[in-house]
């Protein structure tokens, strides 16, 4: 009876432990699928988009209006980040690109 009993707690802290310690993969994944942008003037964002489709490039959300800043989407499937950011820098289109860092704000 003690031997099932320490077994069970046993196997309930290991699958505590298990679970606790998982990694959030989703939110990783999420950010290698996203480039910052920053472009000329903001009319640029759809033929960025069509000059890119074999990327599936595709406006997120805007983070700067008055700066021309967007996030952007991809299929990381397609092309790795950094080489898609290389690619975006060599565009008439774009002033500036780089990737999408999570940033943790400290206290």
């Amino acid at each position: 009876m003690k031997k099932e009993t320490l077994f069970t707690w046993t196997v309930l802290l290991l699958i505590t432990v298990a679970i606790s310690c998982k990694s959030k993969d989703a939110a990783q994944d999420s950010e290698k699928n996203t480039v910052i942008v920053q472009l000329h003037d903001s009319e640029s964002v759809v033929q960025l988009e069509e000059s890119h489709t074999e990327y599936s490039l595709k406006k997120e959300k805007v983070l700067s209006r008055p700066m021309h800043i967007f996030l952007f989407r991809f299929n990381s499937e397609k092309i790795q980040n950094t080489e898609l950011v290389e690619l975006l820098k060599k565009s008439d289109l774009v002033k500036e690109a780089q990737l999408n860092r999570n940033v943790t704000l400290r206290n």
